[in-house]
């Protein structure tokens, strides 16, 4: 088993940079093949759902699963940096039983599997970040976007070229748009204050879409089992308030993580996410590594053009 996994991330790296530099976010190494491939050896030593998923051939996903973690956390210290988060140190050491395992990972098995291969104190100081990120953050921002539904996506990604490059236009072409699966959003607006509920305003704040740069232009795919792709404009974004009453202390600390992880976005946008090809591609909207037969369907994101006054 410990014989396979060396062979898989062993493999041929193509494209630029140092083939030993697992993952590479702004201008820091975060890690080597060597450490990546360390980590999936420990695990299959130590951990039965790795060892389940060494059986079934899926050890391609745990050493994607790990690189994405190191990105993710990687630009949570940087965020925490930049806003001058600072934790208590003894509070990581508390947290460690909430913020690990199961209750953590919402019952998502692979998920447990990947954080297993960090320090249980490097994952609660993760988590505890993005919980303080989207505390922050949370209903504090209303926005205005265009948004169109494709069936496929070349169309959407003609679709968002044409709107990135004539942003001025982007409800005629949206309105245009060949092979659409339902009416598009113009001029649609989010506000955090008209939240119905909490719950509303938590899907709203955790939305990658609505926490990118304004002008940004996006194709991606839909969420769900109905499938299709969106390409969405945001067009502009103001400062906001909660619903009056509202008390982000009431929220469930993981779905404010939640909110903190969407707040990511952006800065893997500014900074630049870039993981060794043997392990996949970043997609800039889901913050994951793809492997290289999902490559071909990466979510897009361009900038609008700047009208010329």
């Amino acid at each position: 088993m410990l014989a396979a996994t060396t062979l898989l991330v062993a493999g041929c790296s193509a494209g630029q940079g140092d083939p030993k530099v697992a993952l590479t976010v702004g201008d820091v190494n975060v890690s080597t093949v060597e450490q990546v491939q360390q980590k999936l050896n420990d695990l299959l030593a130590t951990n039965k759902g790795a060892q389940d998923q060494a059986r079934q051939r899926k050890l391609a996903e745990i050493s994607r699963g790990i690189v994405e973690q190191q990105a993710r956390i990687q630009l949570a210290a940087d965020a925490a940096k930049k806003l001058g988060i600072t934790l208590d140190e003894q509070l990581v050491e508390q947290s460690i039983p909430t913020l690990t395992g199961e209750q953590a990972t919402q019952g998502e098995p692979f998920q447990g599997i990947v954080d297993a291969a960090f320090p249980a104190k490097d994952i609660a100081r993760y988590r505890l970040t993005l919980i303080e990120l989207g505390g922050r953050a949370i209903g504090r921002n209303a926005v205005t976007f265009d948004v169109a539904f494709l069936q496929n996506l070349g169309d959407a990604r003609a679709l968002a070229k044409k709107v990135a490059e004539d942003p001025a236009r982007s409800a005629e072409l949206m309105q245009k748009a060949p092979n659409t699966v339902q009416e598009p959003g113009i001029g649609q607006t989010q506000d955090p204050s008209k939240a119905r509920d909490p719950q509303q305003l938590l899907q709203v704040s955790a939305s990658p879409l609505f926490n990118l740069p304004v002008g940004s232009v996006v194709a991606t795919r839909l969420n769900g089992e109905q499938g299709g792709y969106i390409v969405f404009h945001l067009k502009g974004k103001q400062p906001a308030q909660p619903p009056n009453g509202f008390d982000p202390t009431s929220v469930d600390p993981m779905q404010l993580a939640q909110v903190g992880q969407a707040l990511l976005v952006p800065l893997a946008q500014q900074a630049g996410v870039q993981p060794n090809p043997r392990f996949g591609t970043w997609d800039p909207v889901t913050l994951k590594v793809v492997s290289v037969e999902e490559s071909s369907v990466v979510s897009t994101v361009l900038q609008a053009k700047t009208p010329k006054p």
